[in-house]
């Protein structure tokens, strides 16, 4: 296990413990909202993960799976190096149970006219609890004032998602940047246990490097964002 991948999983433990008060706010939005609405979002169950792609999701019962809520704790937790917003967390949160309600309650004729995860019924949702009514996530978006009406009657298009999914090209973009390799083989490294160190092989892989160091005659394996991070060099 290298270094980064201790972080990280010191950095997942530490995130773990915001559970129990992520699932509390979380239910008891949606307990205000089963009461408007005379639905039972709140006791279906919550659970968390660490994906990097999807902020959240609302999944429906089926031969294969449980109904839940899922959230990633990347995005949602609040010990992350950039966590959303008050107003854009309650935002996802809300874009979640806008998917449960379309499944859960009767959408008038009218609003049945686009068919699609994100199509007309989950948009009617949406306006009835006031949530953004885009597909992806947009920081800052849970601020503005939403034309429900024209957003009702337009259709959307799943072409413009990488263009308008902000944390889909933030992602990308630094996983292009881990990619670089910042060092080379015979480059002198210092290393706060270890001491000083030369770089003897790296390895390329998908969204980092991985540097092969030697320290007083033993090879350690370490992730070049980690030391980046720090500034070793």
């Amino acid at each position: 296990m290298t270094y980064y991948d201790q972080e990280n999983q010191f950095l997942r433990q530490r995130l773990q413990k915001e559970i129990p008060i992520l699932t509390a706010l979380i239910q008891n939005l949606y307990q205000d909202l089963d009461q408007k609405f005379h639905l039972n979002g709140a006791k279906i169950p919550v659970t968390f993960g660490f994906e990097t792609d999807s902020l959240g999701s609302y999944t429906r019962q089926s031969a294969h799976e449980k109904e839940h809520f899922h959230f990633s704790l990347l995005f949602v937790a609040y010990g992350v190096n950039n966590p959303l917003s008050k107003e854009d967390r309650i935002d996802l949160f809300k874009h979640e149970y806008a998917h449960y309600m379309q499944y859960n309650m009767r959408i008038p004729e009218k609003y049945k006219w686009q068919a699609g995860t994100h199509g007309s019924a989950w948009k009617y949702c949406c306006s009835l609890i006031g949530a953004a009514p885009t597909p992806y996530y947009k920081a800052g978006e849970a601020l503005l004032d939403h034309n429900y009406d024209k957003v009702l009657k337009s259709r959307i298009h799943d072409k413009t998602v990488p263009i308008r999914d902000t944390y889909q090209r933030q992602q990308k973009a630094q996983k292009q940047k881990d990619e670089v390799v910042q060092y080379k083989i015979g480059d002198n490294v210092t290393h706060p246990k270890f001491g000083d160190g030369i770089v003897e092989k790296i390895n390329l892989r998908s969204g980092g490097v991985h540097l092969h160091i030697r320290f007083n005659g033993e090879v350690k394996c370490i992730d070049q964002k980690w030391l980046m991070r720090r500034k070793y060099t």
